[in-house]
This record gives C-alpha cells, structure tokens and sequence, in this order.
C-alpha cells in the first residue's frame, strides 16, 4: 500500500512537472511574438497595411454615400486612417445617381471621424457643372458642410467663376460662402464683369 502511494506521488509529480516544463517552454518560445505584438511603453505597435488598387466604400441604409477608388494605398492603424494615392471617387443621393465626383493626388479616409480629405490638384464636379479646385477639400460626412482650402476657384458652367483662399459649401453644393482675399467673375451673353469681394 505504502509503495502504490510512492507511485502516485511520483507519477503525479512527474505529470506537474512535464506540464510545467511545457509551460515554461512556450512562454519561451512565443517571447518573440509577444514582443512584436507591444512596445517599450506596452502598448501596440503601429501597424502598417499596403494595397494596390484599392477600393473604399461607405453605406448608409444599404445604399452607397461614397466610394474611394486609388491606384495604391495604406492602412495606419495607430492613426485609423487610409492613405490613398491618386485618389478618385463619387458621392451618391439616395436615388443611387452620382450627384459629386472628386479626383486628387492625395486622399485620407478617417475611420473614426469617418473624415475623407483631399489634397494636391484637387477637383471636384457636380452633377449640374459645378466645380471646385483647391490644394485641399474636406468632406466631414453626411449632411455636413465641405471646406475647400488653398487657391480656391469656384465655377458655374458659364455664369461666374470666384476666386478665394478658402470656401465653404453645403454638402448639395447649392450654396457657397468664400473668404479671404476674393474675386468673381460673373459672365453675361455680351461681357465679363470682375467683381472684387472682401470680409
């Protein structure tokens, strides 16, 4: 009796110590792992995600709002952002029919501002002829208002064209505000009457 309980203690203590071991083995072996997982401080590190031929949509009630289109692009997860490069794209209305489309050397989508910034060579029409050119356009989402900053020229098929450092547009591009220093040329069947505006 007494050396059928050696046995089992022996076994028991054999068994805790292999696992033990194993244990101790595979927090050895994943250290690396672990370690590309945090930084110095502990906390994750940045991580960086490369596509070519990418493609970014947003819905709203199952249907398209916007859609992103670039010849490459990056993923920042420290920043929730996408880079894209020669980004071009269409906004939708909810009849699904494009009512804006944008191209840019530049574009970043924030994921939790959900913001869609453009710059360099920055265009964008509207369906009715609108344009808008300036070094950068924020989109800051549904229902909100577009900010165009940086040589901004606003043109109406042939009715006027203004000039300015910054505009402001509603999200349908039916109304606009400039600013800075500012100039329009509103166009007539006869002439061209350049108009100074100011703040």
């Amino acid at each position: 009796m007494l050396n059928k309980k050696k046995i089992y203690i022996i076994l028991f203590s054999l068994i805790v110590l292999i696992c033990l071991s194993g244990f101790i083995w595979s927090f050895v072996v994943t250290k690396d792992i672990r370690n590309s997982q945090k930084t110095e401080k502990g906390t994750e590190k940045n991580q960086v995600v490369s596509v070519k031929n990418l493609v970014l949509t947003e819905t709203k009630d199952e249907e398209i709002y916007w859609e992103l289109y670039a010849v490459k692009g990056s993923y920042d997860s420290s920043k929730g952002t996408v880079i894209l490069d020669n980004a071009t794209g269409n906004f939708y209305n909810t009849d699904n029919e494009v009512v804006l489309s944008f191209e840019s050397d530049l574009g970043t989508y924030n994921e939790e501002t959900k913001q869609i910034t453009l710059r360099g060579n920055t265009l964008v029409v509207a369906h009715d002829g609108s344009s808008i050119r300036a070094d950068e356009i924020i989109f800051k989402g549904k229902g909100e208002d577009i900010i165009a900053k940086g040589n901004v020229v606003v043109s109406r098929n042939e009715d006027f064209v203004s000039y300015a450092n910054q505009a402001r547009f509603n999200s349908e591009l039916t109304f606009f505000e400039i600013s800075g220093k500012t100039q329009t040329n509103v166009y007539s069947e006869d002439e061209v009457k350049p108009q100074e505006l100011t703040n």
